[in-house]
């Protein structure tokens, strides 16, 4: 019978603990000489055969054995490798313990509530510890700190260590003279913005990435007059220090290549799959008013940007892009012909809508019907039709505008033109009417509104937005509802024109769920004016002469370095109220949807939707508004790469603010707290949002009530639930 061979090292006990790890070897190897078919088995006659046999299987026994203490004893250095508990810095003034921090992989094992979370312990290794050692030497040296000396200390307490990096900084060094080279002959107006915007010059501190960023700067600007092809000489460009006078001088060299003009420009219609026939109302006169250059002027990159961006900004195409091919004619002609491929859309879409949002800081669901016509009339215009039906209170069907019940619904009926180009490229004008009805809780107000907005990009982040409205309301109070002293109850319908005037800066990246950057919103609205100037022509027409300034600010940081934890903060201030003639005139009364309200899932989310505020009734709201959130979004399961799990995030907040009538009635001792928690679940169109939020101080509630400590804890809960964060 033919002996069974088993394998002794790459036995199912491979990966365990040592203990188990022998356990497997001993039970292997008995396995083997036990087996009937073994020479070491039973009373056998050991022929020379036999002898030789014995004296292979006992080699293969020896080998296991070797095989079987290496791998055991790469485990148990693997077991005794020490977790790393703190890393310290001594000697820094310059830069930040975290900052340095950033810089190492050797890392602090996370605490207990961390591993809970699904954070993995960090141990120490010596190679990528000594690697550490010129990482901060690096980045000291990148600031100009050519004789720093970095030292370590590590302390090793059972299965921890503390290490410690002891830095000399040494003196920072400064630039004596910056030279460019590479440039030839430029005309004035090119040479005047490679001087103007300089990031570096002498007497300032050596800073290893303002020089990059200069040599960007200059790439930039030279590709962005006619040098397309301009270069940084990264093996030309020397620093050379000089330790008697701790300073240095900076070489930067380019290569501009040739200086390009524009030239011939082809446009290409490309269709989808499926499709065979072009869109000929797509005319190339189109596509040429969006073009930012022109053939004859010198070449530009950042045109070529532009002019993409207003492409796909039209709103007819599914993609638009522009590829270059630079043309080398010899000495005197160096041109670069573009070539315009764009995808068109289709011209005309009817398509029913699900509405889903957070309209109002509260869950609206709707549905809606809308029609339209892209390259309307020509010029690129889009004509669209909307009827929209929204509503908080679905169960109260049929009955969602009528004032005999406390209900909350919308119904619109929008009719919109946009015209892609006014004056300028930059600038694009939309006109829309609509038809309104609004039901809130205690009134229903109908609006018939007229609107003219002005979009300009005044910068690659910024955009501003000029709106003149014509709007005639009427306020309808639900049956039973006496409350007269705030007269914007009236029957009698106004007639107001308003003038607003929006800016926003908005760095925050990526779009729709910002990780880190901000955006800066002001805006600006007049009523009055206008009418003032006609108040004869408008006869008897009630309307109201009001302002209304409101500034927002939302700033979002990665404290985490991976995306994996937000920190976002919001700040929101607005205030409104009569001049002229509607000061004392009872009868003239800001309509309710200029108003301001507090309280929902947008706002502060210890309170319902449109109930919270100082003095009054929330429902109708006031006239200055106070707001600010704190809230952190952590991520704790992208580390499994788990795909139903990775979307989640949970969140942390705190809200803080509230609603008054007047500024001078502004109280810190009013402003209502809260706090709670909430989970988010991304998805392709957005997040979807869960919040809970508890009232921790609430002004309105009596004497020690005020604060959560002295009221049951889950009185007065709050759900919030909505489509895309908070803020």
């Amino acid at each position: 019978m033919t002996p069974q061979r088993v394998d002794c090292v790459k036995g199912k006990h491979y990966n365990a603990n040592p203990a188990t790890y022998w356990l497997g070897f001993f039970s292997s190897c008995e396995e083997f000489v036990n087996h009937p078919s073994s020479p070491f088995f039973g009373d056998h006659h050991l022929s020379f055969r036999h002898l030789r046999f014995n004296l292979w299987k006992g080699g293969v026994l020896l080998a296991c054995l070797v095989a079987s203490l290496s791998a055991a004893a790469q485990e148990l250095e693997e077991l005794r490798r020490p977790e790393v508990e703190s890393v310290e810095f001594a000697g820094t003034s310059f830069m930040n313990d975290g900052e340095l921090a950033k810089l190492l992989v050797t890392k602090e094992s996370p605490g207990f509530l961390s591993r809970i979370l699904g954070a993995d312990p960090q141990y120490f290794d010596r190679a990528a510890f000594d690697e550490d050692i010129e990482r901060l030497r690096v980045a000291y040296f990148d600031k100009g700190f050519f004789d720093v000396v970095v030292d370590t200390q590590s302390v090793q307490e059972d299965e921890d260590v503390s290490v410690r990096f002891i830095v000399d900084e040494g003196i920072r060094y400064e630039i004596d003279s910056v030279a460019y080279e590479g440039f030839w002959y430029l005309p004035d107006y090119v040479l005047v913005h490679f001087t103007d915007g300089r990031m570096i010059s002498s007497g300032e501190p050596f800073d290893q990435k303002l020089l990059e960023r200069e040599a960007e700067r200059i790439v930039s600007v030279a590709r962005n007059h006619g040098f397309g092809k301009a270069i940084f000489l990264n093996d030309s460009s020397r620093t050379f220090i000089s330790r008697s006078t701790h300073s240095c001088t900076v070489k930067l060299g380019f290569d501009l290549k040739y200086h390009y003009t524009w030239g011939d420009v082809d446009i290409r219609q490309n269709l989808e799959a499926g499709k065979s026939e072009r869109r000929e109302d797509i005319t190339d006169d189109i596509v040429v008013t969006q073009l930012h250059y022109e053939a004859g002027e010198p070449y530009s990159a950042e045109r070529v940007l532009q002019s993409e961006r207003d492409l796909n900004r039209l709103g007819i195409f599914d993609r638009a892009g522009i590829n270059v091919n630079f043309v080398d004619g010899g000495d005197s002609s160096f041109l670069v012909h573009s070539l315009v491929t764009f995808t068109p859309r289709d011209k005309h879409e009817l398509a029913p809508e699900l509405l889903i949002s957070d309209e109002n800081s509260v869950f609206n669901f709707g549905i809606g019907m809308g029609y339209t016509n892209r390259n309307f009339l020509g010029g690129a215009r889009i004509f669209s039709t909307r009827l929209r039906f929204r509503t908080q209170t679905i169960s109260q069907f049929p009955l969602y505008f009528g004032t005999g019940i406390e209900t909350v619904s919308n119904l619109d009926l929008t009719f919109e033109l946009q015209q892609p180009y006014i004056f300028s490229n930059n600038v694009r004008g939309i006109w829309s009417f609509a038809f309104i009805k609004d039901k809130q809780k205690l009134y229903r107000e109908d609006i018939i509104r007229n609107r003219f907005s002005f979009v300009n990009q005044f910068a690659e982040f910024t955009t501003g937005i000029l709106e003149w409205t014509i709007e005639s309301s009427q306020t309808r109070l639900n049956d039973g509802v006496t409350d007269t002293s705030v007269v914007r109850t009236q029957a009698e319908p106004q007639l107001n024109s308003i003038l607003s005037f929006t800016i926003q800066r908005d760095k925050s990246f990526p779009a729709f769920v910002p990780v880190r950057g901000f955006i800066h919103t002001l805006s600006v609205d007049e009523s009055g004016i206008l009418p003032v100037l006609f108040e004869k022509s408008l006869r008897d027409r009630l309307f109201t002469q009001f302002f209304r300034f409101i500034a927002v600010g939302r700033w979002y940081t990665d404290v985490s370095d991976y995306g994996l934890a937000i920190f976002a903060t919001k700040l929101k201030f607005g205030i409104e109220d009569k001049y002229g003639k509607s000061k004392s005139d009872p009868r003239r009364q800001i309509p309710p949807t200029y108003r301001f309200y507090a309280g929902g899932g947008g706002s502060i989310r210890g309170w319902p939707a449109r109930e919270l505020i100082a003095s009054g009734n929330p429902n109708f709201g006031g006239n200055v508004s106070f707001e600010g959130s704190l809230e952190l979004r952590v991520n704790t399961f992208r580390r499994l790469h788990n795909s139903l799990l990775d979307p989640i995030w949970f969140v942390g907040f705190v809200d803080y603010g509230n609603v008054w009538q007047r500024f001078t009635d502004l109280r810190l001792d009013q402003m209502a707290v809260a706090f709670g928690a909430g989970i988010r679940y991304d998805t392709f169109f957005g997040p979807f949002r869960l919040d809970i939020g508890w009232r921790l101080y609430d002004p309105a509630e009596a004497g020690n009530s005020k604060w959560i400590t002295h009221r049951p804890f889950f009185k007065n809960l709050a759900f919030h639930f909505g489509i895309g964060h908070a803020f």
